[in-house]
């Protein structure tokens, strides 16, 4: 009696450990899965993300250079102003709002933000 409870015993773990090496096969063979979707997904990001640095880049630069630009605009309407003042004497109120210097500041601080995302991005 016992030795047939041993035997029924020994078929029930052989039984359980085959059934135990096929589920650690599909679970192994899901993990490779998915590491190569990850993979790919990683090999796929890659290139949009320095995608975005060279237009980041390359819209700092045309910010710069349209500061540098309003710059001059900017010192020739002062020097104008001023060499107008001097002829005419009078006194100009220079608390008038400029809208295009408002837009170029925006500009800037929007392209600034950008850049320190993607330098924190990147870390």
């Amino acid at each position: 009696m016992l030795e047939i409870f041993l035997i029924i015993l020994s078929v029930a773990a052989t039984i359980l450990c085959v059934y135990l090496i096929l589920v650690l096969k599909k679970i192994v063979l899901q993990i490779e899965q998915l590491n190569k979707d990850i993979k790919e997904l990683v090999d796929n990001t890659i290139p949009v993300l320095k995608n975005i640095n060279d237009v980041t880049l390359k819209a700092n630069r045309i910010v710069s250079s349209a500061e540098d630009y309003w710059d001059g605009i900017e010192r020739s309407i002062e020097n104008v102003r001023y060499k107008f003042s001097r002829l005419t004497g009078a006194v100009r109120n220079d608390s008038v709002e400029n809208p295009a210097g408002n837009f170029i500041q925006n500009i800037k601080a929007l392209s600034r933000g950008i850049s320190a995302f993607w330098q924190e991005f990147r870390k």
